[in-house]
């Protein structure tokens, strides 16, 4: 068994075409039930532009689905640090932690829109030694301390939280978007902040056999980072699952959605240079079905490739699936219902003791029918 934990990523993508109004109620009601459903985490994604990404504030989204919710924790998946001041994210994820009653995790990263960084006058070219120091403010009054700090983009004078995590300060789990490249293994590590990670980008890729092995190179990654981080240290993989009857049937039911999204969000509006064909989306979804970038293929094929995709990652490890919402909202509410009734039993020993007790039981068949035959021909009970 893996130290592992499953959970949701409900990255904000919306389709233009629906109503916006209605987009959000499908997003509360999907988390309802996902926490319905006994997933450990769900995470939700903060942009301001595109059109197709309309989810401003994920902690006002947590705050109201708290009361509506028991047991699931909440993440931001992610705050952009260099579009806030620190001193309002740490007390915002604080307030958080509290109206959760403690099931807050803060998630954050640099920002992807630039549209989102010009709106607000940050500097693309600077974001990464902004998110750096933000960082850094972020966990200093979540640990309790009075920052005195002067940055090229926000200064904190005597800075303090008045509200303090509710088990403490330090308690909030802080965890960082990455890539694990280089530098962001450096960032990981002087900062002691663990990773979220894709095992394939939401387009996938930009043209048909870019990643011939996403887990491969995943996996090395991984392994790079924990032996700079001295080992032990947990990993959260997003992951795209869908159950179908086969791989190929999957493709077909997906093909749609996954060309609209990579069509109308990743080409036209963010200008990504993904060829615009249907030969080409296909192949490329084809291909990350085929590489394990996605999986995609009945319960018990998808169980044993999420079984093959932990083993390769390795403990600590927590799985999140990636909800991009590439079938209708009611089919996307199956496939997370056949994920918790049908994949993580056989990931989390649920079917073990019923398959054991049939085994058990059928060894024993013949005598216990001979034992059954004499109890009855006695007058025995029936």
């Amino acid at each position: 068994m893996h130290t592992k934990a499953f959970g949701c990523f409900l990255p904000p993508f919306h389709d233009p075409s629906v109503s916006p109004h209605a987009s959000l109620k499908r997003d509360i009601e999907l988390c309802g039930l996902v926490d319905d459903l006994g997933f450990d985490e769900i995470w939700l994604g903060e942009h301001h532009s595109s059109g197709w990404s309309t989810l401003s504030s994920p902690e006002m989204l947590m705050a109201a689905l708290a009361r509506e919710t028991r047991r699931i924790h909440f993440a931001t998946g992610v705050i952009p640090l260099p579009y806030h001041h620190p001193l309002h994210v740490a007390e915002r994820i604080v307030l958080l932690d509290h109206l959760t009653a403690g099931r807050a995790i803060l998630g954050v990263g640099t920002g992807t829109y630039v549209h989102d960084m010009e709106m607000i006058g940050v500097d693309p070219a600077s974001v990464r030694d902004h998110f750096r120091a933000a960082l850094a403010t972020v966990q200093a009054l979540l640990n309790g301390e009075t920052v005195n700090t002067t940055t090229p983009w926000f200064t904190a004078k005597k800075a303090v939280l008045q509200l303090q995590p509710l088990r403490g300060a330090g308690t909030i789990e802080t965890v960082v978007a990455s890539s694990l490249s280089p530098a962001g293994i450096e960032l990981l590590t002087d900062t002691a902040t663990t990773p979220t990670v894709h095992v394939a980008p939401p387009w996938g890729s930009i043209r048909p056999g870019m990643d011939p092995d996403p887990i491969g190179a995943l996996t090395e990654r991984v392994e790079s980072y924990r032996n700079k981080s001295a080992g032990g240290t947990r990993v959260r993989c997003n992951v795209f699952v869908h159950i179908a009857d086969s791989p190929a049937a999957g493709v077909e039911e997906l093909l749609e959605g996954f060309s609209a999204l990579r069509r109308g969000l990743y080409r036209n509006t963010l200008g990504m240079p993904i060829p615009d064909s249907p030969v080409a989306h296909r192949k490329t979804l084809q291909n990350l079905v085929d590489t394990g970038g996605f999986i995609v293929g009945d319960a018990a094929t998808c169980a044993a490739r999420i079984r093959d995709l932990l083993d390769r990652v390795g403990d600590p490890v927590s799985l999140n699936f990636f909800v991009p919402r590439w079938v209708s909202h009611q089919a996307t509410l199956e496939q997370l219902t056949g994920l918790a009734h049908e994949v993580l039993p056989a990931l989390t020993g649920g079917y073990d003791g019923t398959t054991e007790s049939i085994r058990l039981t059928s060894e024993e068949a013949a005598r216990q029918l001979k034992s059954r035959t004499e109890l009855v021909g006695n007058g025995g009970d029936k």
